[in-house]
């Protein structure tokens, strides 16, 4: 009995006309889809508009950063036999000195007061990629320049750790600046700190070009003559020409190591 009156009712609504006819309601609902689905579509016309915005935004900003990598790789890549040179020097001193070392000499500088071997001290920072990831543009990047940018951030925090190793080692050299006596184990712990110091600066040799060769994989490479005249403004780089110490030219230096 109950699923007769149902079918009556919903005859009886069937037979119902709108005021205007079914096609005046079809027009009015396919106004308001169509002003619905504009509606959406304009939404997501801003939204891309603006993270294309942001995505220009982080993409530069990671541009000025690498910039700045590139330019302390190459300085780097330069110096190199400068600093091999230094520790070499140093090392000898220590070597052929009696009971009594022969101090090396004490240079100084409004950056650095006190040394007896320069080093860079460049900070590798990774503050605009950090940005990106926080703000979602970085999963935005193609794929491989993501991939390419995450290996070089990653290969950049290892040479910012080992930049403090070295500045740690360049305050503790400042002794060999002093007569210390030199009783067999203070030389061998002498020896053994400049030779684990020149091993490093090997390794960070080679960390730079590879640092060169993400940059380059990117194409956010500065103008060679922009990146030259940067670093001759470098401090370490002043100290070796002023010492006449042996540079790596910018042409070799600025080459690529592949990862």
């Amino acid at each position: 009995m109950q699923l007769l009156e149902e079918g009556a009712a919903m005859f009886r609504m069937l037979k119902l006309q709108p005021p205007h006819g079914w096609r005046a309601v079809l027009w009015e609902l396919a106004i308001v889809t169509l002003g619905v689905l504009i509606a959406l579509a304009a939404q997501q016309w801003a939204e891309a508009r603006s993270w294309d915005a942001k995505l220009r935004q982080s993409r530069a900003a990671i541009s000025d950063e690498l910039v700045k990598h590139y330019n302390w790789s190459v300085e780097w890549r330069v110096i190199l036999p400068c600093l091999i040179a230094q520790t070499d020097r140093l090392r000898d001193r220590v070597e052929r000195s009696g009971a009594v070392l022969d101090p090396a000499p004490i240079f100084s500088e409004p950056a650095v007061p006190r040394y007896t071997i320069r080093l860079p001290s460049k900070e590798y920072s990774d503050a605009a990629w950090q940005a990106a990831i926080t703000d979602g543009t970085a999963a935005r990047l193609p794929p491989g320049i993501r991939r390419e940018l995450a290996d070089h951030y990653t290969q950049a925090a290892n040479v910012r750790a080992q930049t403090q190793s070295n500045l740690e080692d360049q305050m503790t050299l400042q002794m060999l600046g002093r007569p210390l006596r030199l009783d067999p184990v203070v030389r061998f712990n002498l020896i053994e700190r400049l030779e684990r110091l020149r091993g490093r600066i090997e390794f960070m040799d080679l960390q730079a070009g590879q640092l060169i060769d993400h940059i380059q994989t990117v194409r956010m490479v500065p103008r060679s003559a922009d990146s030259i005249r940067e670093v001759e403004r470098f401090g370490t780089y002043q100290f070796c020409k002023a010492q006449a110490l042996p540079t790596r030219s910018f042409a070799d230096a600025m080459k690529a190591v592949s990862n």
